[in-house]
């Protein structure tokens, strides 16, 4: 996936959202100006497929989960490679956490809806282990990463089976295009057991760990989406939506800057040692469990 580039995407999303609903009203408010006769009369001849038009909000939350992934040298902009080559990484994964989701979108003939959503979760822990050389088999990193997505994304229901007279239960797919913004920050490796203790790694006069910070990194990239999941009627408006989702965000960077790199002398004084290196970068993708209330009008 390739980074967006240009002035900053992320004026207040909410507004896109009602736009996106008030667009959809006038298709429900001129089906429900027809005389119910002529309705009635026309769904007969059309069948299941002939469903109006309806507009719907929809909220809920996931629970996310990313793939193992490493951070490795990424493009080059004439400074340092902080790994030197493929044998070098920091490999771990972003920690489990919330991603809360907005959406407002449309039920559309032939069992079809489509939708506009917008996720966020914020403070994602990386926690991973770097594997320099002569620095000891235990090498953590640490970091946190916030994302914010908007994906337009289309559904298709399935007829399903009757749970309860006027309920309905119907699997649905999906797929969706967007953006995902994502800011990662305290990025940190230290070096806890190095091979020689008394060596460029020792500790501290009172046991501190030296490390590597690393630069943040912000960015926005393009973004795929495919589900599968069951929408549960609660009542002839309201549904329970539970899906599973595969989610490619493409690479999270930390940009082309300073590291600093901390280490203590003999003599247990800090030594502060800034050097420029070239991005680094890991591939961000997730399974998540997503739960929604959909609410029609």
């Amino acid at each position: 996936m390739h980074p967006i580039g240009g002035a900053r995407l992320w004026t207040p999303l909410l507004p896109f959202i009602v736009a996106a609903w008030v667009l959809a009203v006038p298709v429900r408010t001129a089906a429900a100006a027809e005389d119910p006769r002529e309705t009635r009369a026309a769904l007969p001849a059309a069948g299941a497929n002939a469903v109006v038009s309806a507009p719907y909000l929809s909220a809920g939350a996931a629970l996310i989960r990313s793939r193992d992934t490493r951070f490795v040298d990424g493009a080059d902009a004439g400074h340092a490679a902080l790994y030197g080559n493929r044998q070098r990484f920091d490999a771990g994964a972003f920690g489990n956490g919330l991603q809360f989701h907005l959406a407002a979108g449309v039920r559309l003939p032939y069992r079809m809806r489509a939708q506009l959503e917008f996720g966020w979760a914020r403070d994602l822990g990386w926690r991973g282990n770097t594997n320099y050389r002569d620095s000891g088999g235990r090498q953590p990193s640490a970091a946190k990463l916030s994302i914010r997505q908007v994906l337009l994304a289309g559904f298709h229901d399935f007829p399903g089976w009757e749970i309860a007279p006027g309920r309905r239960a119907r699997p649905f797919l999906g797929a969706g295009l967007g953006i995902t913004d994502y800011r990662l920050g305290g990025y940190l490796q230290r070096f806890p057991e190095p091979d020689d203790p008394q060596g460029p790694l020792r500790r501290g006069p009172g046991g501190e760990i030296p490390f590597t910070a690393l630069p943040g990194g912000r960015g926005r990239n393009f973004t795929w989406m495919l589900t599968a999941g069951i929408a549960i009627a609660v009542s002839g408006s309201i549904h329970v939506d539970v899906s599973y989702r595969y989610t490619d965000a493409g690479e999270i960077r930390t940009d082309a800057g300073d590291i600093a790199i901390v280490r203590y002398r003999e003599d247990g004084t800090r030594r502060e040692i800034p050097v420029r290196i070239n991005e680094t970068a890991a591939d961000y993708r997730t399974h998540s469990l997503l739960m929604a209330l959909r609410f029609e009008f």
